[in-house]
């Protein structure tokens, strides 16, 4: 079991994105909005629709007069919400300067690959190229090899990355066809912490969201909503380790990370917060970490 503790993202870290911040047009204070106006706050990176006419009414400081829209395309993949997605054709790219990482993840992403570059004083020092297609695993007869889809997976790991200070990652996300978009919702750089192995046995699934309700008449009603993935593990551990594990989780409380339970099964990555923990001092060499961890929406 490892964790992907993220750094967040900030105005200085992104060199350059080719994802277009023009949403909407920016806010001006000058300018007399009516009901429906909507626009973009540079400041926050956030998008907002006028609730209400107005002039000089800065929106992230009155909601009843602007509702808050979500983040602007650039920087939705920013926003440590998997729900939200930055989304451009044919490639994405984006250039930071985060200070030292030595993880990269991409999460929630329909693409068919990328590369996460890392330059240090102009030089190269890293470059790893993923696929998200999983492969013909499943392709077993010829009716499935040409008309079953292509299995893909939403999430890549780069967990090799070189920590320099002053390294600059560039991540590049494609489409094959170049007419086709590339969405990413989520784009976490950071520091992994190992807390021990995943034991066999663990529990994963989701929790869904949407509602399904039966009217009077035995009418079934489904309103598609979000779900967040879900997972309980227990993690072997060596007990000299314990006061560093129960130190570094105790202060990860409320904080979104990432949780990698294996890196061989993509359903053991969940990006959320862990609901609850115990450490159980077995022996005196090896002890027990159980966790449950509920993903964000």
């Amino acid at each position: 079991m490892k964790l992907i503790r993220p750094i967040e993202i900030t105005d200085a870290m992104l060199s350059s994105s080719t994802v277009a911040e023009n949403d909407h047009p920016a806010w001006n204070a000058g300018t007399a909005y009516v009901t429906g106006n909507r626009v973009i706050l540079t400041s926050t990176h956030r998008r907002y629709e006028a609730l209400a006419a107005s002039t000089g009414v800065n929106p992230a400081s009155d909601p009843t007069k602007w509702l808050d829209l979500g983040p602007t395309n650039r920087w939705a993949m920013f926003d440590a919400r998997v729900g939200t997605a930055s989304t451009r054709t044919a490639s994405l790219q984006a250039v930071l300067a985060p200070g030292a990482v030595d993880a990269v993840a991409l999460i929630d992403t329909d693409a068919e690959g990328a590369t996460v570059t890392l330059t240090v004083d102009g030089t190269v020092t890293y470059s790893r190229t993923q696929s998200f297609n999983l492969g013909g695993n499943a392709i077993d007869n010829w009716f499935s090899w040409f008309f079953e889809p292509i299995g893909r997976k939403s999430s890549l790991l780069f967990l090799d990355v070189p920590v320099y200070a002053g390294g600059v990652v560039s991540v590049t996300i494609t489409r094959d066809n170049p007419a086709d978009t590339v969405s990413c919702g989520t784009l976490l750089v950071g520091r992994q912490f190992s807390i021990g192995e995943t034991e066999h046995g663990a529990d994963i699934g989701i929790i869904d969201y949407s509602r399904k309700e039966a009217d009077q008449f035995g009418v079934i009603s489904v309103v598609e909503r979000a779900y967040a993935k879900r997972m309980t593990a227990r993690v072997v551990m060596p007990t000299d380790a314990v006061d560093d594990v129960h130190r570094n989780l105790a202060a990860l409380r409320a904080t979104p990370v990432l949780w990698i339970g294996s890196e061989a099964f993509e359903s053991l990555t969940v990006f959320g917060f862990y609901k609850e923990f115990s450490i159980d001092l077995a022996y005196p060499t090896v002890s027990y970490c159980s966790l449950t961890i509920e993903g964000l929406t």
